[in-house]
């Protein structure tokens, strides 16, 4: 006992468990008050205490991020709650309105470096064949006649002065079908185009390509002449569409080759 009165017994088992201390004011040697941090029990209070302040860390977190906390379990603690929450919403899908970009998302418009490389291995670029042209039969182009009434009888196609043995080009590409001498014509070449589209080249000196050949627009597929019923050098050139001569100028003119 002392002069203030009974000992509490809860004091005495304070000491007791502590035999370090003393109950007088004397503190032990620091070497005795760090003895016990090494001891189990001690070591078991401070992962308890870790666990707390890591607990109020994240439920500090989840109140800043307006996570709600407020349901949980019963039994389960405010920080073991918290973290489930966390957790939940980080396995949640996440959900954007129109015209919003997610929380922590790059802005609408910008991509990241990450977004452009996976673009780019899943989007490969598809390319498209450049659009074909019409392109001119002779190197120089001088109209000699017209599409239309000559002596009593229709002009299915126009002239072109060339001098015998000027070079006569593909206009477009496809399938030689006649390659020779054809009454009127001359030696001719006709040129299957696809869609019902062919194109007649008469009055040639020689003839350069053979039935079923394929030509490219501007490959050379005679030379000029003076064959058939003509009274000079020159090219007759027709355009037919589904088997009926057109008028060539219009047609070419429609198709992006304009010869007038």
């Amino acid at each position: 006992m002392s002069d203030s009165g009974p000992v509490a017994a809860s004091a005495i088992r304070r000491h007791a468990a502590r035999p370090h201390r003393t109950r007088g004011q004397h503190r032990a040697s620091w070497a005795a008050e760090l003895s016990p941090l090494l001891a189990g029990t001690q070591r078991r209070y401070t992962a308890v205490v870790g666990s707390a302040v890591a607990g109020a860390s994240i439920v500090a977190m989840a109140t800043g991020a307006g996570l709600p906390s407020e349901e949980r379990e019963p039994g389960t603690s405010r920080a073991v709650a918290d973290i489930a929450a966390l957790a939940s919403e980080a396995n949640a899908p996440v959900t954007v309105a129109d015209g919003e970009a997610p929380v922590g998302a790059a802005p609408i418009g910008t991509a990241t470096a990450d977004e452009v490389a996976r673009t780019e291995r899943t989007s490969p670029v598809t390319g498209q064949d450049a659009q074909i042209e019409w392109t001119p039969m002779l190197d120089d182009i001088t109209i000699t006649s017209l599409f239309g009434q000559r002596w009593g009888r229709n002009h299915n196609g126009v002239d072109f002065d060339a001098e015998t043995g000027d070079p006569v080009y593909a206009a477009y590409p496809g399938t030689v079908t006649h390659a020779g001498w054809e009454t009127g014509f001359g030696n001719l070449v006709i040129i299957d185009h696809g869609d019902g589209i062919e194109t007649y080249y008469a009055h040639n000196s020689e003839v350069l390509v053979s039935e079923g050949d394929w030509v490219d627009a501007g490959s050379r597929i005679a030379n000029a002449g003076n064959t058939g019923r003509s009274f000079g050098s020159h090219v007759h050139f027709e355009v037919h569409v589904n088997g009926e001569p057109v008028e060539p100028l219009s047609y070419l003119s429609e198709v992006g080759l304009d010869l007038r």
